[in-house]
C-alpha cells in the first residue's frame, strides 16, 4: 500500500504543481470577477443616437395622430426612464435581492435615470412623417433604401428608418375569425436592415398600442380606462422558511441543481483527462517501462487513479465552496440543502472512478492521444447523456424516464445529482439504491480496467479495437 501512496502522490503533485493548471483554476474565477467589475463601466458607455424619422400611411386616419404623439421627445425619455426602472426590479427581484438593497439601487437609478437608461438603450431622434393615404408603397418604400444607419445630427434626420403602413381594416372590420373575434388584418412595418433593434421594437410596441388605442376609442371607450382594468396584476411572492420569508429566486431554483451536475461533470472529467494524458505520455517516452520496475500495474493503476482523483477532489471542493459561500453572501442558503452536499462528493467519487476506470484502460491501451480519440467516441457518446437531457430531467425528476436513468450503469451519478438537488423531493430508497449500482460498476470496470491495464501498458504497436479490448478482459 505504501508504493500505492506514493505513486498517488507523484501523480498528484505532477499535476497541481503546474502553472497550467493553477492558471486553470484561478481563470474561471478571475474572469467571473472581470465581468462583473467590466460590465456596469461597459454599460455606462452611451450608445450611439439614431437619427432619421417614420413614415406613416395611415388609410384610417385614427392612428397616426398617436404614434406622432408617441414619439416626441418627452415620451421617448418617459419610456427609457420607465424601462430601466422596470429592469432593475426584474433584476432584483429575479436574484433575490433583499428589499432593502433593491430600494437603494432604485433610489440611485431615480437620481439619475437617463445615465442609467442611455447605457442599456440608444439614444433616439425620430421624427414622424404623415403621407397622404393613397401614397403608393412601392414609392414610399424607396426612402428606406437610402438610410446607412450612420446618419449624423447634420443630416437633419431626414433619413426614412421605417415605413407604418396601416390599412383601414387594420382598424374596422366587420368579418370574424374562426373564435368569433373581429378578423382584423395585420400592418405593415417595413425598416432600414442596420436599425437598431431596440429602436426597432419600440416602433413596434408604440405601433400595436396606438392600433388598439384607437380601436378602443373608435368603438366609444376609454382607452386608459381599459388598459388599467385589464393590466396583469403583480404578486409579491415570498418564499417560506426557518428564518423568515425570503423573496422567491425562480432562476436559481433551475441552475443550481444544473450547477450541481457541471461541478460533477467537469471535476471528474477533467481529473480523468489528466489520467488519460499522462498514462499515455509515460507509455509513449518509456517511462512506464522503469516504473514497473519497481511497482506492479495493479499498485501503478492504483496509485495514478488515486493521484488524479485528489485533484479531481481539489477542484470540486474548491468550486463548490467559492458557490456556497457566494450563496450565502447573497442569501441563497435557504435555496440549498446541506446533505446534497454529501451526495454530491458520495456521487463525485462514483463517477470519478468510473471515468478513471475508462480512462486509465484507453491509456494503456494506445500508444498517442490521437489513438485514443477512436476508443473515446463511444465512452463520451454514453456520458454526455445527462448533459443533453438535464432540462427535461429536472423539470420533471420523477418522471419514468429519469427515474430509469437514475440506475442506469455509467450515467446514474450524474442523473441522481441533479434529481436530488431539484425543487421536487423523490423517493428516499432510490438514493442508496442508486449507489449501489454506481459501486457495482465500479467494481466491474475497476476488475476490467486491471486486465486491461496489465497487458495494454507494456504492448506497443497497433492500438487495438473495442473487440480486442473485451478480449482482454475475457482473458484469464
Amino acid at each position: 500500500m505504501g508504493k500505492v501512496f506514493t505513486v498517488a502522490v507523484k501523480e498528484f503533485l505532477a499535476t497541481v504543481a503546474t502553472k497550467g493548471f493553477i492558471f486553470g483554476m484561478l481563470f474561471p474565477p478571475f474572469i467571473m470577477t472581470m465581468m462583473i467589475v467590466l460590465m456596469p463601466l461597459l454599460m455606462n458607455k452611451k450608445a450611439p443616437t439614431v437619427y432619421g424619422h417614420i413614415a406613416i400611411i395611415d388609410q384610417s386616419g385614427l392612428v397616426a395622430p398617436r404614434i406622432k404623439d408617441a414619439f416626441s421627445a418627452e415620451k421617448i425619455k418617459a419610456r427609457k426612464e420607465k424601462k430601466i426602472r422596470q429592469t432593475m426590479e426584474e433584476g432584483t427581484k429575479a436574484i433575490g435581492m433583499d428589499e432593502k438593497s433593491a430600494a437603494k439601487i432604485k433610489e440611485q437609478a431615480d437620481a439619475s435615470p437617463m445615465a442609467a437608461a442611455s447605457s442599456l438603450i440608444p439614444e433616439t431622434s425620430l421624427s414622424v412623417v404623415v403621407l397622404p393615404p393613397d401614397t403608393p408603397v412601392d414609392e414610399a418604400r424607396k426612402e428606406i433604401l437610402k438610410a446607412t444607419g450612420r446618419e449624423q445630427a447634420g443630416d437633419g434626420g431626414s433619413a426614412r428608418l421605417a415605413l407604418l403602413v396601416i390599412p383601414e381594416n387594420t382598424l374596422r372590420t366587420k368579418e370574424l375569425n374562426s373564435e368569433g373575434k373581429p378578423d382584423f388584418k395585420p400592418y405593415q412595418l417595413l425598416t432600414a436592415p442596420r436599425l437598431d433593434v431596440e429602436v426597432q421594437g419600440d416602433i413596434r410596441n408604440e405601433t400595436a398600442r396606438a392600433i388598439v388605442d384607437s380601436r378602443l376609442a373608435d368603438a366609444g371607450e376609454d382607452p386608459v380606462k381599459i388598459r388599467g382594468l385589464t393590466e396583469w396584476p403583480k404578486a409579491d411572492e415570498k418564499a417560506v422558511t426557518k428564518e423568515g420569508d425570503r423573496s422567491s429566486n425562480e432562476v436559481a431554483k433551475l441552475m443550481i441543481p444544473g450547477a450541481f451536475m457541471f461541478l460533477l461533470w467537469i471535476s471528474t472529467f477533467s481529473a480523468g483527462q489528466y489520467l488519460l494524458t499522462s498514462t499515455i505520455e509515460e507509455k509513449s517516452s518509456r517511462v512506464m517501462e522503469v516504473v514497473l520496475s519497481a511497482v506492479s500495474p495493479m499498485q501503478l493503476m492504483l496509485g495514478k487513479i488515486l493521484g488524479k482523483g485528489a485533484v479531481g477532489l481539489l477542484i470540486l471542493g474548491l468550486y463548490s465552496s467559492v458557490g456556497v459561500t457566494a450563496m450565502i453572501f447573497f442569501a441563497y442558503a435557504h435555496l440549498l440543502a446541506w446533505q446534497n452536499l454529501v451526495y454530491l462528493f458520495v456521487f463525485f467519487f462514483i463517477a470519478y472512478m468510473i471515468i478513471a476506470c475508462l480512462m486509465a484502460s484507453i491509456g494503456s491501451a494506445v500508444n498517442d492521444i490521437n489513438e485514443a480519440q477512436s476508443l473515446m467516441g463511444p465512452v463520451m457518446m454514453i456520458l454526455i447523456i445527462p448533459m443533453m437531457l438535464w432540462m427535461p430531467i429536472l423539470r420533471n425528476p420523477n418522471s419514468m424516464f429519469a427515474q430509469v436513468c437514475s440506475f442506469v450503469p455509467m450515467i446514474n451519478p450524474f442523473v441522481m445529482v441533479l434529481r436530488i438537488s431539484g425543487s421536487e423531493p423523490i423517493p428516499a430508497w432510490q438514493i442508496p439504491v442508486s449507489i449501489l449500482v454506481g459501486l457495482a460498476t465500479v467494481a466491474f470496470l475497476c476488475y476490467a480496467a486491471a486486465k486491461i491495464f496489465r497487458i495494454g501498458v507494456l504492448m506497443y504497436g497497433k492500438p487495438p479495437n473495442l473487440a480486442t479490448l473485451i478480449k482482454w478482459v475475457r482473458m484469464a
